[in-house]
């Protein structure tokens, strides 16, 4: 009975986030600009200041294709060698958003709030010429949100603490910094947190359902 209504509730908040990300993407395949895509981008250009612009170009820094990857690879690494290989494999996991990034780009073709430079190829510039959803903050709910779960799981003491809080920081300040660094509108913004989150609940289910299954067997 319990866990049918733990079951319950799951699907409740998985309704519950699914219709603002479907309407949000709705928008955003219909509209270019929002009501409140703009003053928010002006509302934050008028926090500018120097201290301010270098933190919103740092964050946005770590989700460059270079640095998550490298980000992805010691953190896969830690606890491979902890010997941890299904968190290690789940971490992994975590990439697949840049591919949710890209299909909902390529379906959905929104155009950017400012031209972006194009230098890059492939993928990555498929990736980066559309503007919904932003893969940045994708990338920072499902990889950071799950690495703090799994510390929460595993780590102890001030370890677990400080994980968890640079984490949770760093997905909190990515959404500001695309929409400050006019790379993104804010409704992009807030569609990629809420798809995020309905991915990272995803990956964070069936990694219980894994950990369940391998607990029961002889």
């Amino acid at each position: 009975m319990k866990k049918k209504l733990v079951n319950r509730k799951i699907a409740l908040a998985f309704v519950l986030m699914l219709v603002p990300a479907i309407t949000l993407s709705y928008l955003a395949s219909v509209f270019t600009v929002l009501p409140f895509d703009l003053k928010s981008y002006h509302e934050l250009q008028e926090e500018a200041n120097p201290l301010f612009n270098i933190l919103m170009q740092w964050v946005s820094y770590l989700g460059e294709t270079a640095i998550s990857m490298a980000l992805t690879a010691i953190i896969v690494a830690t606890f491979a060698s902890r010997r941890q290989w299904l968190e290690a494999i789940f971490m992994l996991a975590t990439t697949s958003s840049v591919l949710l990034t890209f299909a909902l780009k390529e379906v959905i073709h929104r155009a950017r709030p400012f031209p972006l430079a194009e230098n890059a190829t492939g993928l990555i510039q498929k990736i980066n010429q559309y503007s919904y959803p932003s893969g940045h903050v994708l990338f920072f709910v499902v990889f950071f949100g799950f690495f703090a779960y799994l510390a929460w799981m595993h780590f102890a003491g001030r370890v677990r603490m400080i994980v968890i809080t640079i984490c949770a920081a760093l997905i909190i300040l990515i959404g500001p910094s695309r929409i400050f660094l006019g790379a993104h509108w804010a409704s992009d913004v807030i569609g990629s947190y809420i798809i995020g989150t309905i991915w990272l609940f995803v990956l964070i289910l069936a990694y219980q359902e894994v950990m369940r299954r391998r607990d029961h067997d002889p």
